[in-house]
């Protein structure tokens, strides 16, 4: 009988863990070099993997999310249109941080705007949208705040529409994929121009700071924010066959990382999901080097790279791209001119007293020839050509004429030195 019943018992633990839900094996091994994060299966509304995801956190960019929402609200609800004329006011262009370049007293296209906002960041062009809409941006802010109250995303208040630092601007991982599903379900068609990796306007033309763009398979949007209170956060969203995924990383130490990490998360949501996973070998990051052209390396190279410190470089870029860490050939070339230093005839034994007594012939050579009006560099060129052979080595010889010649002073061959630059 208490055979059976063993029996029985690990029959019944072996079924309990078939029935063990997919997503809690994907929160055991998962650990996100950022602040919080999450994951989230758009399909279903699964969330796959979550860390510290209710931690508050600064919005930064992401907020423009939000802001877009509420732009694309106004177009469906027939509020505006595409085609309609935005006056850029002196407060919209007087905006700083990431912009698009707008002027005040130009008049610019809400489609152009809109793209200025999802490709640029542009912090002008979301003051432009807020005051053709609501009037003013105090107006429109309010409008997203209620907006937030609706999708549920009770941790979140907004104080500007492009995420510049304000006092009592916070989020939350979980409320940015809150606000991510409810964007693309109900506006799918604005990954159009979320996935546009560049965009020009006027002279200049701007790069889309999400560098998953073309790098990640399937990523096709959606958001990046940095600010210094947070970090660098990124809200990005892929798509494989007929799964989607949200994966959000908020409070990343530079703008490297949050792409790592992020395009780990979105890997580990399709794994979940059944979804083909991409390989990650295939996946470059393009990091820009000073003076240099850029150079690409696949993630786990990147990821080998981040934990050596020492062969790293950093640069401090505009934007999202701040302290990217590039491998470089700095420590190769060191060891190359510490070899050669090696090979040096200077290095052998007799370099003291090479070193000291040719500065001593040179200051010689120099004082000595300056009365004869002849150049001391002739002098000098003189007085090291019969101190070395054609191999470049000393010679012998040389060597002990030289002692024994030495004045009172120590100086070898500096009676020589005088009758030549007399003669």
């Amino acid at each position: 009988m208490e055979r059976n019943k063993q029996l029985v018992c690990v029959l019944l633990l072996f079924s309990l863990c078939l029935f063990i839900p997919r997503s809690s094996y994907a929160a055991i091994n998962q650990h996100v070099n950022a602040r919080s994060a999450i994951v989230l299966d758009l399909e279903d509304g699964r969330i796959l993997f979550e860390q510290n995801a209710d931690y508050l956190i600064a919005p930064a960019s992401i907020t423009k999310i939000l802001t877009l929402y509420v732009v694309f609200e106004a177009i469906k609800q027939g509020e505006i249109s595409l085609s309609d004329k935005v006056e850029v006011s002196r407060r919209a262009a007087s905006t700083g941080g990431s912009r698009m370049g707008l002027s005040a007293g130009a008049v610019v296209p809400m489609e152009e705007l809109i793209k200025g906002i999802a490709v640029v960041s542009g912090n002008d062009a979301c003051v432009a949208v807020a005051e053709h809409i609501s009037g003013n941006v105090e107006r429109f802010v309010k409008k997203m705040n209620a907006k937030a109250r609706e999708l549920g995303m009770n941790s979140s208040h907004f104080m500007t529409p492009n995420g510049l630092p304000a006092e009592g601007q916070v989020t939350t991982a979980r409320d940015i994929a809150r606000l991510s599903s409810a964007y693309l379900h109900r506006f799918p068609e604005s990954l159009a121009i979320h996935s546009m990796q560049s965009y020009s306007y006027g002279r200049h033309t701007h790069h889309n700071a999400n560098r998953l763009l073309g790098k990640c398979a399937g990523v096709d949007g959606l958001k990046t924010g940095f600010v210094c209170a947070s970090g660098y956060n990124i809200s990005a969203t892929a798509r494989r066959n007929h799964t989607r995924i949200v994966a959000v990383v908020m409070g990343a130490r530079n703008a490297w990382i949050r792409c790592c990490e992020a395009e780990k998360l979105i890997e580990a949501g399709f794994h979940e999901t059944g979804a083909p996973s991409n390989d990650v070998k295939t996946v470059a990051f393009t990091a820009p080097v000073m003076g240099k052209a850029a150079g690409t390396q696949g993630v786990r190279g990147l990821r080998r790279a981040r934990g050596k410190k020492a062969g790293n470089h950093y640069m401090v870029a505009s934007g999202d791209n701040a302290k990217m860490p590039v491998s470089t050939k700095v420590a190769s070339n060191e060891k190359k001119t510490k070899n050669r230093a090696k090979k040096s005839p200077v290095n052998n034994s007799k370099a003291p007293y090479r070193l000291a007594s040719a500065k001593i012939k040179s200051e010689k050579a120099v004082s000595g020839t300056k009365s004869a009006g002849v150049k001391p560099r002739a002098a000098i060129a003189k007085t090291t050509s019969k101190t070395r052979s054609k191999s470049g080595k000393i010679k012998r010889e040389e060597t002990k004429t030289a002692q024994k010649k030495k004045n009172s002073k120590g100086v070898p061959h500096a009676n020589a030195l005088r009758k030549r630059a007399k003669g």
